[in-house]
């Protein structure tokens, strides 16, 4: 009796959410957004703190990387067209080559010298930069040990571009990197450029997933039995053994403000059991309420999986930087025994 009033109960929900189901399909329909990425900038006070503790030179080089490491990682997801603009003169060039190629009376032939116009325009900031390290020199034998910790904050900005306005949710992500060099000769004891490459690749993989996740959220490509395909995978943040809260979605429009809301409505629940980089598939667990193609998918448990970097962000009261002296004591008989290298 107790499963017959299940089932009723799921057939009832399923009618009643199919409509909110096919209206988020809806918002995916046709082609792909097409989105541009503006300069990265940076707050004027970070280059201020930056040149007074003299780290100019890790601040460019985070910067030169988060920009190309974020439109890598922007096109990686497959989601938007990126639209190329600080190039666009070579890229107006090259058009101009290919348009004599072209025949004007094709009309299969692709429209050259002309580039779309964009729906969203992302717009990267640095808000946060700090690169500290404590040095130990071992004067007797010309070694040294480095502690280092890197910190960076950014956002996104939004801007629909056939609106100018710009959306209220901004992704943010704040990461920290730790990198520990010990033993190397005093003429060689500094921070590597690898540490700052990581840290703006990990930067930029967060602030994509995040963007991702706002515009264009995670959603139900087929239903087959207990199995539910999901058009997202690795590169979305997924992880295999992940549990996934599945939804119906109506657009809900707010009379007092005109602003726009996602009404979304739990109907299932479902754990990754495969993944590649973009797709996944999940068993569904527990009842099904009317999960369809279209519904969202969002990730509420996480599969156990290490951290890249679990450490606090750095004490920016402390001083920046200090060199110990050799206090008498002999490499080795510390706490923390040397390792050379």
């Amino acid at each position: 009796m107790r499963i017959l009033s299940r089932v009723c109960t799921a057939v009832i929900i399923s009618i009643l959410l199919l409509p909110l189901c096919a209206s988020a399909a809806e918002l995916s329909k046709g082609e792909k957004d097409t989105i541009f990425i503006g300069s990265l900038k940076v707050q004027p006070s970070v280059i201020e703190t930056a040149v007074k503790k003299n780290r100019q030179s890790e601040l460019k080089r985070t910067i030169n990387s988060l920009e190309t490491q974020f439109i890598s990682a922007l096109n990686a997801t497959r989601v938007f067209q990126l639209v190329e603009r600080n190039r666009k003169g070579d890229i107006e060039l090259e058009q101009g080559f290919a348009a004599v190629a072209v025949d004007p009376n094709d009309k299969n032939a692709a429209q050259t010298g002309k580039m779309a116009g964009a729906k969203f325009a992302f717009l990267p900031q640095i808000d946060g930069f700090e690169d500290r390290s404590d040095t130990t020199e071992y004067r007797a034998i010309g070694r040294g040990s480095l502690s280092r910790k890197l910190f960076l904050s950014a956002v996104v900005q939004i801007v629909d571009t056939t609106t100018g306005k710009l959306l209220p949710d901004s992704p943010s992500i704040q990461l920290t990197r730790s990198e520990e060099i010990e033993n190397a000769k005093l003429g060689q004891l500094s921070g590597s450029d690898e540490a700052i490459v990581a840290l703006a690749k990990e930067m930029a993989k967060k602030l994509s997933q995040e963007i991702v996740a706002l515009l264009r959220p995670a959603k139900v490509l087929a239903v087959t039995g207990r199995q539910v395909m999901i058009n997202r995978g690795s590169e979305a943040g997924f992880v295999k053994g992940d549990t996934v809260e599945i939804y119906a979605v109506q657009s809900v429009k707010d009379d007092d403000t005109g602003e726009f809301f996602n009404n979304e409505v739990p109907v299932g629940q479902a754990t990754i059991s495969r993944i590649d980089r973009n797709t996944s598939y999940a068993a569904i667990t527990g009842d099904d309420m009317g999960i369809t193609k279209g519904c969202v998918v969002r990730a509420i448990k996480t599969a156990a999986a290490p951290a890249a970097e679990s450490a606090p962000s750095p004490d920016v009261t402390q001083p920046d930087s200090g060199t110990k002296g050799d206090a008498g004591s002999t490499p080795g008989s510390s706490d923390k025994p040397l390792k050379w290298k």
